[in-house]
């Protein structure tokens, strides 16, 4: 089926032979769809085109009526297909005459050869096939395109288009048999279209050409005269031009392309003076949009109006030409840049896009001066009647109303036109699209550590390199300059100019300093390009242009916002912020459209960076900041005494989420409290937060706030905050108990100090029920196991379930008796389960598995109960935790390719920011992996990386005498006894003196396995016994208990005197150097 539109509308079957189709409306269906072959075309842009201002009651239906008719008149009920809220014709582009004419035309579109021809060195071939093209082209014409569907304005629209290309086509091809020479008769044409110059310029050149420069001549005159009565303009350069070479009797072949093409009812196109707005590439490259310019792109051919939303700085404008470049199908005319920017007067916004089409708004004398002029935008309307540019309004923000005044016109008066705009804030016309542009991408907060690799992936960081090597051609992204680069990139928050504005001071300062200097942005960030308007220069110019749109509640608003250093929800704004008169729920909308706040789609509203050191700085200077600094920790100190009890329940993530959402803002609140010398705000606060840092793994930030706040009460708790005081010296305690382990002194002081602590605060009311689980803890460190066991048997009665399950935990987990301490553990799993209280349960969990695998019974259905308990809310090192101790627990259960998945998942958690002890964690656990798995060099390796950061740093005896057993045992596996012999050694000296019981097991029985290698059954026997009444806990290990068996074998009769001497003997009986013997 072919379809023929230049002309009247014809069907054609696959033989030729016409196809009647009957009805205007069906006709004209037909036609509109045949102008987008294959493509779809909407359902309501039917029904626009084909009922225009008044359609029918069910316009769905009516179409859907027309549609079948249409399928019944081609007698093919595929031809026309529904796809996604509109209808395809479903023919080749190939079988439409006009875009077979369209394609043969694309190079001379604008009424002249291409370049490369029109400079006299082409060979007569090329030109001789632009005519043929051209020719057939032309001979595609059978009439006037549509000339039956004219009364439908959609398609009288688009068969003026058409008419315009035809025209521009009629031009290049003479001017292409010019250029060869020959002969050409314009005059039919050029007497048609008297206002084309360039059309008229080349009959006049023929006509010369042919020896009739008197008609040449005459053809000038009918041509000015018209120009002048009907646009009130002079004729332009290419018609003088040709004027000039006909009266010189000069025959050049070809005029110069023109600067601009005459557009019909617009005077002044390509007048001197007069700035075409043609969208031009930028010197500069395109970083970083990629996907935002193929989303725009999109966009626009979906919808006649999208406007780009987006902050001063964001990239907005250079967004929307280098789509309108790329995007050049969408249109048969190219893009026109209005820039708005530099008006003041809204009643100017007209007049600037006439000028941008090369336009004067008002006519020139001439003609009949005594008609009124033409209203500007009717002009406009006029000029783009039957045309389809691209009109790109650009900075709408400060003539919203007449921008968006224009934009409505265009789109309702112009069907052929599409506007991309950009401003701070929508038109708010119907039929707008939005396109919010977001900053460049980052690297996420949470990494600390990126290689220049992959932090040159991110579009903000490239654009920084990128602009800095144009003012610094020898800079380089490496491992000094990146940590700099990527901290200027986010405290800019990835805003294109701002970035632009830095790239230009690395010359001068380099990254570091600049990046240290970068909280003095506003004084820092100036010397932009000369060229761009002023308020592009400076950082502090792009935000005062904004902040001058705002009206006065906006404004005070924006300055109060400018608090909250996570953002805000509603709700907390209008807690915060509201008050003297101001209704935060009508204005904070309005922020959001004039792009001085973000809505992320999480229910909260934020302020770039930039944005919110302004509104500081003028909230500042008015005087308010300290009011809304308090107000504000006032309000997040409530949130979180309100949260901290119910992080203990079955609301536990609801509530961990709240805080961390809110954690900048709690932050920065316990921040003010502390520079402001606060005390009470600041003990409540950080006192209540260091249980939620706590359950989250954050212990080094929370010591580091705490230490921070007790030194604003260098004299101890004042009264009545005795239990803030007690929380905030929680944080500080148990960060430091792993370093004091071994210093039984300091751990008795502790004790004591706390326990007086805890005494006191109980006099204020009920506790945290972390404290009296820590003074259990820290009385049994101090060597008063008996006292700390008789705490945790009151405890376990208490009437907080939480306190009663922790206190089961523990004391079955270490201070309980083998007999019972699986029971009391099992308890407290119930007690956790029952509370719904996830982080206790994966603890009593992991502490239960860990009991049945010492004797021998399955763990499975535990591990898979823990894997998913805290995944995603702790912190890295607590998930490290976690994972490293569910692969011991996999290893034991003889799931060694479980284990290994969960110790390569530990080290995916590690980052720059994680703690030696996490570190040491996943070396051990790789290390064991390694062993269970035969590869002994690696498990070394990986004993040696761990043992490595052990001696940098102050550690728990426990994890070091640990590693220096279990590094032991894999040297004893590689046949190095004497190797295996001194690391147990070292563990027996690093537990010091009072050893921890498990772990002490566990070293005596590597011991042991050592004598038994060696060939000493007997004393083997004797560690045995030795290790056995430490503790058990060694039992569980599979590989000890075969050795154990294989001793008692080997000593034969002797074995059980030996193993019974070992359970009395002091470690010099045994020949063993005294635990902490080197301390």
């Amino acid at each position: 089926m072919r379809v023929r539109l230049l002309g009247a509308l014809e069907v054609l079957d696959d033989d030729g032979a016409p196809v009647a189709v009957a009805g205007t409306r069906v006709r004209a269906l037909l036609a509109a769809l045949a102008l987008r072959p294959g493509r779809l075309v909407p359902a309501d842009r039917l029904v626009d085109a084909l009922w225009e201002d008044d359609p029918p009651a069910n316009a769905s239906n009516a179409l859907q009526t027309l549609v079948k008719r249409l399928r019944a008149a081609l007698g093919r009920p595929g031809a026309v297909l529904w796809r996604d809220g509109g209808y395809v014709l479903d023919v080749e582009p190939a079988q439409v005459d006009s875009h077979v004419f369209t394609a043969l035309t694309l190079p001379y579109a604008t009424g002249a050869l291409p370049d490369r021809m029109a400079d006299g060195e082409v060979p007569g071939a090329e030109l001789d096939d632009a005519c043929a093209e051209l020719d057939e082209a032309l001979a595609l014409w059978r009439g006037p395109a549509l000339a039956d569907l004219r009364t439908v304005s959609y398609l009288a629209a688009a068969a003026a288009r058409l008419e315009e290309r035809r025209l521009a086509a009629v031009e290049a091809r003479a001017a292409a048999h010019l250029a060869l020479g020959r002969e050409v008769d314009l005059s039919a044409e050029a007497a048609a279209h008297p206002l084309r110059e360039r059309l008229s310029a080349l009959a006049m050149r023929a006509l010369a050409r042919s020896g009739r420069q008197a008609a040449a001549l005459a053809l000038y005159e009918r041509v000015r005269r018209a120009l002048a009565d009907e646009l009130g303009v002079d004729p332009g350069p290419e018609l003088r031009a040709a004027h000039l070479d006909v009266l010189r009797g000069q025959q050049d072949p070809i005029a110069p392309s023109p600067p601009l093409k005459r557009i019909p009812g617009i005077p002044g196109t390509g007048v001197p003076g007069i700035r075409a707005g043609r969208a031009w590439a930028p010197p500069t490259t395109f970083v970083g949009r990629e996907e935002e310019v193929t989303r725009l792109a999109a966009l626009l051919r979906d919808s006649r109006l999208v406007t780009v939303v987006g902050p001063g700085g964001a990239g907005k404008t250079r967004l929307a030409v280098e789509t309108a470049l790329r995007a050049a199908d969408l249109t048969g005319e190219g893009a026109w840049l209005a820039e708005l920017a530099p008006l003041t007067d809204p009643a100017d916004v007209v007049r600037a896009v006439l000028e941008t089409l090369g336009a004067d708004a008002e006519p020139r004398v001439g003609g009949d001066w005594r008609r009124d002029p033409q209203d500007p935008a009717e002009r406009l309307v006029a000029a783009l009647s039957g045309r389809e540019p691209l009109l790109i309004l650009d900075n709408c923000e400060h003539v919203i109303d007449a921008a968006a005044g224009l934009a409505e016109l265009v789109l309702r008066r112009c069907p052929g036109v599409r506007v991309l705009a950009t401003s701070r804030e929508p038109l708010g016309v119907p039929g707008e699209t939005l396109a919010p542009i977001p900053p460049l991408g980052l690297p996420p907060e949470g990494v600390t550590s990126v290689t220049p690799r992959e932090a040159g992936e991110y579009p903000a960081v490239r654009l920084l390199v990128d602009r800095a090597r144009a003012v610094s051609p020898g800079f380089a992204l490496d491992e000094h300059t990146t940590p700099h680069v990527v901290t200027i990139c986010r405290r800019l928050d990835g805003m294109p100019l701002a970035i632009e504005l830095a790239a230009a001071r690395i010359r001068a300062l380099g990254p570091e300093r600049l990046a240290a200097r970068i909280d003095d942005r506003f004084r820092l960030l100036t010397g932009g390009s000369r060229t761009a308007l002023p308020r592009h220069r400076t950082l502090s110019a792009v935000v005062e242009w904004s902040w001058d749109l705002l009206a006065p509640e906006e404004r005070t608003l924006a300055e109060r916002l400018a608090v909250f250093a996570g953002g805000a929800t509603l709700d907390d704004a209008e807690l915060v912020c509201g008050g003297d008169g101001l209704d935060v729920v009508a204005v904070l909308p309005s922020l959001v459209d004039k792009s001085l706040l973000e809505t992320p789609g999480d229910g909260r509203f934020r302020m770039l960076e930039t944005i919110r050191a302004y509104a500081l700085r003028r909230l500042t200077d008015s005087g308010e900041l300290d009011r809304y600094r308090r107000r504000h920790a006032a309000h997040f100190l409530r949130l979180a005494e309100d949260a901290e009890p119910r992080l203990r329940g079955a609301g536990q993530l609801e509530w961990m989420a709240r805080l961390t959402a809110e954690q900048d803002n709690l932050n920065a609140a316990l921040r003010w409290a502390v520079d402001s010398r606060e005390a009470e705000t600041a003990l409540r606060l950080c006192g209540t937060l260091s249980w939620y840092w706590w359950l989250r793994g954050h212990r080094g930030q929370a010591a580091a706030w705490a230490g921070q706040v007790l030194e604003l009460v260098p004299e101890g708790p004042p009264a009545g905050l005795v239990r803030a005081y007690a929380g905030c010296r929680f944080a500080v305690t148990v960060t430091r108990l792993g370093a004091i382990w071994t210093e039984p002194a300091r751990v008795e002081e502790i004790r004591r100090e706390l326990g007086d602590l805890i005494d006191e605060a109980l006099r204020e009311g009920q506790v945290h029920p972390m404290l009296p689980i820590l003074r259990a803890v820290v009385t049994a460190m101090a060597g008063r196991r008996e006292e700390a066991a008789a705490m945790l048997d009151a405890y376990t009665g208490s009437d907080d379930p939480w306190l009663a399950g922790s206190a089961l935990m523990i004391r079955g987990g270490s201070l309980g008796s083998p007999s019972g301490s699986e029971q009391d553990v099992a308890e407290a799993v119930r007690r956790f389960r029952a509370l719904g209280e996830r982080w206790g349960l994966s603890e009593a969990l992991l502490t239960l598995a860990a009991l049945r695998a010492r004797r021998g019974a399955p763990t499975t259905d535990l591990i898979g109960e823990i894997a998913g308990l805290t995944a995603g809310w702790v912190s890295a090192d607590d998930m490290i935790s976690t994972l490293t101790r569910l692969a011991a627990l996999r290893l034991q259960a003889g799931d060694a390719e479980g284990a290994a998945a969960d110790v390569t998942a530990a080290r995916s958690h590690v980052a720059a920011g994680v703690s030696p002890y996490a570190l040491v964690q996943v070396s051990m656990g790789e290390a064991k992996v390694a062993r269970s798995g035969g590869d002994l060099d690696g498990a070394v390796a990986a004993y040696e990386k761990a043992l490595a950061v052990l001696r940098e740093h102050l550690t728990i005896p426990q994890l070091l005498a640990s590693a220096y057993a279990e590094y032991g045992r894999t040297l004893l596996a590689r046949g190095d006894l004497g190797g295996a012999l001194a690391r147990h050694h070292q563990a027996l000296d690093a537990l010091g003196g009072a050893p921890d019981p498990p772990v002490l097991s566990t070293v005596l029985a590597g011991l042991a396995m050592i004598a038994l290698a060696g060939g000493d059954a007997v004393r083997s026997a004797a560690l045995f016994g030795a290790a056995d009444a430490a503790h058990q806990g060694w039992r569980a290990d599979a590989e000890a208990a075969e050795a154990l068996t294989a001793a008692r074998e080997a000593a034969g009769p002797d074995f059980d005197a030996a193993y019974e001497r070992g359970r009395t003997a002091s470690p010099e009986d045994l020949g063993l150097p005294a635990t902490g013997s080197s301390r």
